[in-house]
């Protein structure tokens, strides 16, 4: 009997990303790319200013799924993104899984998955799917 129901939701605090956690994050992948980094020349963009690596709004879902399953989610999910939107420098963002499935054959559990900004703009949606550790 899985622990998990249809329905069920995750989520994670809200997370504000800042001008300094872009430039942390493009340190760690090593991608300066100037839209992300250089706030003058990333005025000049369609997108008005800086914006966060489509990454690191994917490391929040990674996040939420890790706290969620455990080592269960590194050794056997599955994870579909679709990037929907830009979050800026000084965006605040939530991350969320809801389980849309369980099969009970298997003990997987599907989730959809979304990243939210504060007006309600979804940035990221997707899936992902798991089998969790036996309780």
């Amino acid at each position: 009997m899985s622990k998990f129901t249809k329905g069920m939701v995750f989520t994670l605090p809200p997370k504000t990303v800042s001008q300094e956690v872009i430039n942390r994050y493009a340190d760690a992948a090593e991608d300066h790319n100037p839209l992300h980094i250089d706030p003058e020349f990333a005025k000049t963009t369609r997108y008005g200013g800086t914006i966060a690596h489509g990454m690191l709004s994917a490391a929040f879902l990674q996040e939420l799924l890790m706290r969620t399953f455990g080592e269960a989610w590194m050794t056997n999910g599955e994870i579909s993104l679709n990037f929907m939107a830009p979050v800026h420098s000084g965006d605040t963002v939530t991350a969320e899984a809801k389980v849309f499935a369980l099969h009970e054959e298997t003990g997987r559990v599907t989730l959809r998955l979304s990243v939210t900004d504060a007006e309600g703009t979804k940035v990221i949606s997707g899936k992902a799917s798991v089998t969790p550790a036996a309780e």
